[in-house]
């Protein structure tokens, strides 16, 4: 017997990679907070045409890797 199994049923079991806006919410920041990191190097988004995408595991590290203290992060 051959099961078939819709659109609809098929999910991803874990997310992998978030775009701008889910990874900005998905790190307690605002997408605006989190540009002015990817533009001083701490986070390097990858891209599927113009769109960045953030891999799950690198917003992880760069979490890991923000000071423990509070601090300004340079003006651009």
């Amino acid at each position: 017997m051959v099961t078939h199994t819709s659109k609809a049923d098929v999910r991803p079991t874990a997310v992998v990679a978030f775009d701008h806006n889910e990874a900005a919410a998905a790190v307690g920041m605002s997408p605006t907070r989190l540009r002015q990191h990817v533009r001083c190097g701490d986070l390097t988004p990858h891209f599927s045409g113009t769109k960045p995408l953030y891999l799950m595991t690198d917003l992880q590290e760069f979490i890991a890797h923000l000071p423990t203290r509070p601090s300004l992060l340079p003006k651009i």
